[in-house]
Formats: structure tokens, sequence, C-alpha cells
């Protein structure tokens, strides 16, 4: 018997590609092969998956880790004991990959990230993690600043150009995986970058090598971090977009990050799927239910209104061909660790995008942006990360959450432990 092993009868979907009646060939935890199962042998184990459908694992490029505790994200909660449980339940929804960016806190995230790297942090059935350490803000004075509200003692409040490179500087020798700042007023409430500080970030990040990701809300303050040269755009343009915009993006090949779902009206029926309660306490689920009640038919972030503008720009910017990428900004409001990623598939499509568009951004294009050629489609030689649905995605967007299984790197990920883990404690 060799140490190969075969999925066999399922449906495979990775990019545009899908194969009915397929067979996936895994060996030491890389893809060796992915065809019609009447075309493969192989003397290595076989495992049937016929009426299920296969899927790559997410990558998402963008969230926040360490603070949420059951559906309430705050400073209080955040520890290594608390990011480590997040990797987990990342890979229980069938994520592989995340990046926490902007909000470490104590360098916590990148002590986790360099023990994940390094062989050391023992543990399994985790997803792999990538942080851009404590991102740059503005100071308000006489208040908080504009950081996120869980993590405003934690991102370093820039004073200046040549202060705000000495800092970077730091971060490069962190080795963080990218650079992020925000560059948004909060509906006028908190002090704003100016455009010497952020120019500052990033043109000192560059220059070590490292991509810049910035947290926008209008249009204009979008045009104003592209024309600086920054490489990411956290957010899609609250306020919607033009020509200009579109233009610029295309010409400096700006990643656009979709981060819809947290904006999105909630709703109440998906607090009731198994997918999602099984693994939080009771209360927990009915405290999040009555702060949606509270809310309805609003967002729990900014309004409906603005959410319609969203899609409709995520539209606008998609049929232009700029280059859109999978974030769920998890971990903060409805944004539950690990289900957020499959929340912000379902708004992708609701917005516009078809079923196997949405997949595409949460897989190939964000592994992409993270510079990973060894993950985000189920081709030969790249790892073995994929998640076993019991539907088809394609006619129903929510069906990523009816999981049946999760491999990382080829191993199964022990997903009734988990489950029956968070239930006990």
């Amino acid at each position: 018997m060799s140490d190969e092993t075969v999925y066999t009868g399922a449906r495979v979907i990775s990019g545009d590609q899908v194969l009915e009646d397929a067979a996936l060939r895994v060996r030491k935890g890389v893809v060796q092969w992915v065809g019609a199962a009447a075309e493969t042998a192989s003397d290595g184990a076989v495992v049937s998956l016929r009426g299920k459908t296969i899927i790559p694992a997410i990558v998402n490029p963008h969230g926040h880790i360490g603070y949420m505790c059951g559906t309430t994200s705050h400073a209080a909660f955040y520890s290594r004991v608390n990011v480590i449980d997040h990797l987990h339940r990342l890979a229980y929804y069938g994520v592989s990959t995340f990046q926490s960016l902007g909000t470490d806190r104590d360098d916590t995230e990148l002590g986790v990230r360099d023990d994940q790297r390094a062989g050391k942090l023992g543990e399994r059935d985790v997803a792999e993690l990538f942080t851009a350490g404590a991102g740059i803000v503005a100071p308000t004075p006489g208040g908080t600043n504009g950081g996120p509200f869980f993590a405003a003692d934690v991102v370093h409040e820039a004073t200046g150009p040549a202060e705000v490179r000495e800092y970077v500087r730091g971060l490069a020798a962190k080795k963080v995986d990218a650079v992020k700042f925000w560059l948004d007023d909060r509906h006028g409430t908190k002090a704003k970058l100016g455009p010497g500080i952020y120019e500052a970030v990033i043109d000192e990040a560059h220059a070590r090598g490292l991509i810049v990701a910035a947290h926008i809300y209008t249009l204009e303050e979008a045009k104003a971090v592209v024309r600086a040269g920054a490489d990411i755009i956290a957010h899609l343009p609250r306020t919607g977009t033009d020509a200009e915009l579109v233009s610029l993006l295309k010409e400096h090949n700006v990643a656009v990050c979709t981060s819809m779902a947290i904006q999105r009206p909630p709703g109440e029926a998906w607090l009731d799927e198994p997918a999602f309660a099984d693994i939080l306490p009771s209360e927990a689920v009915e405290s999040l239910r009555s702060t949606i009640r509270e809310y309805a038919p609003e967002p729990l972030f900014d309004t409906a209104a603005a959410y319609r503008g969203m899609e409709k720009t995520l539209v606008e910017l998609a049929e232009a061909g700029v280059r859109l990428v999978f974030s769920a900004d998890t971990g903060l409001l409805a944004q539950i660790i690990g289900f957020a990623e499959h929340r912000e598939l379902e708004a992708l499509v609701a917005a516009g995008l078809s079923p196997l568009a949405a997949l595409r951004l949460a897989t190939e294009t964000s592994a992409e942006l993270l510079g990973l050629a060894d993950r985000g489609s189920l081709t030969a030689g790249k790892r073995a990360d994929f998640i076993v649905l019991d539907e088809d995605p394609r006619r129903d967007i929510t069906a990523t959450r009816r999981i049946a299984d999760v491999y990382l790197a080829g191993e199964r990920v022990d997903r009734d432990g988990l489950r029956a883990g968070w239930q006990q404690g």
C-alpha cells in the first residue's frame, strides 16, 4: 500500500473548472492529479465521496483574530489561547489561511505565526496565520483614535512622517506580512492621517519589501491612497465609485477587498443553522439575536442604504475588470470567526456575482494576494486543502456551510473533536 489517497466520485469545483464524478489523488499533503474518476488508478487508499462536492479551502486575507469570545469582541478577551482557538475555528469551517490585518496585541500573533512556521506550535487542525502586526492610525486629540473599537489602544498613533517611518522599520524587523493603516474619520468623529504621513508609510514599507493595506471609507480616500501607492484597499469605497477610481485601480493593479458581509443587514435565520449554533453557547447566540433585532432592519454597522450602494459598486468594479479580492473582515460585530467567511460568500452572490466567481475570489485570488502559489486551487503540485460539501454551491452558495469534512495539507480536520470541546467548554 502506498502513502497515496484517492478521493473519488465527488464533483470537484476549482476556479472555472467543474468536474463531475471526479477523482482527487493526494500524496503527502499535495495534490498529485485531479480528473475523471474512470481515468485514475492507484494502489493507495480510496475514499468514496459520491454525491459530495469538493471545493478548495478558503483563504481570507482580511480579518481580526483573538478578540471575539462567543459573539462579543473586546480587548479583555485577547490572548494567545484565544488566537489559537480562533485558528481552530477557522479550520473547522474550511479556512486554510487567515491574515489578521493590523490588530496584533503585544506581538502575540507574530509569536503564534513564527511558532507555526517553525513547526513549534504544537497544534493541529489550525488555519495558517499571517499578520500585519499593529497598524497605524492618526491620534484624535482629547479622544480615542479611529482604529477598531476593540483595539484602539493597540494601533500605533502616528505623529509625523519621520516618526512613522521609524515605526514601519520596526514592523519590517519583525517580518510582518503586510502593513495596515486606517484613513477614515468615522463619520466625522475622528482625526485622519495626513497625506505626508500615509505617503511615508507606503514609501517606507515598499522600501522594505512590504505590501500596504489602507482602510478607507469614501471614494476620495480610495483615490488618495491609490495615488500614494497603496497595494490594497481593505474595503469598497462606501460612497460609490467613478471612472477615475476604476482607471487608477486598474493602472496600479490595486487589490480591492470585498468586505461586504460586515455591512449587510444580517437577519436572524442564520443564527439557527447547526453549522453556527452548534459551536457556541446558546446565550451568546441569543445575545447576538437581541442586538440584531435592536438594529433591524439596519445592519450592525452603517446603513442598509449604504450597503445597497456597496452592492452596486461591487458589480461595477467586477464588470470593469478591477482586481477584487475576498475579505470577510472576520472577528467583530456579526462576523463570527470562521462562519463570517461563508456569510461573505453569500453576500457576494446576493450582490450579483456568480457562485463560481465568488468561490474563485475566496480561493485562488486571495491566495495570489498573499503570494501563496501552493494553495487556492485543486491542481497538481498544490497543497491538498479542500472542503467536502454535502451539496452543490453553484445552486445555493449557502451550501458551503453544510460541510461534511475539511482537509488541510491532506490531513482530515477532527471537526467532531473540536465541536465536542467547544460544547463542553
